[in-house]
């Protein structure tokens, strides 16, 4: 089984079957950062992918307590404000194959 596979039935396993142009983090079925978080792991572990460079705020970014403001909050709970970026399952199976995360 090649590592497009691979990741394919990682990402079966965890939510749904996805195209390669779908989007984890983004569109109308993006999936909880909870569900991402435990996915990311099994994937670079599985795939022995170096992700020292993979920012998880960047695509699941936190969104703090919706009825607090960030002032009176403490910096973890705060929200980072911004919009996430599109993690398609295209941009893990590339990294897959490089052996490292390329994005």
């Amino acid at each position: 089984m090649n590592k497009a596979e691979v990741v394919r039935n990682l990402i079966a396993k965890y939510f749904w079957v996805m195209s390669d142009d779908a989007s984890l983090s983004t569109g109308r079925k993006s999936v909880l950062p909870e569900e991402a978080s435990d996915f990311i792991e099994e994937y670079a572990s599985s795939l022995q992918i170096d992700m020292k460079s993979f920012d998880f705020s960047k695509y699941f970014p936190n969104e703090g307590v919706r009825f607090l403001p960030n002032a009176i909050l403490p910096k973890f709970l705060r929200s980072d404000n911004n919009q996430p970026e599109p993690l398609t399952v295209h941009m893990l199976i590339e990294s897959a194959e490089a052996g490292r995360w390329l994005y």
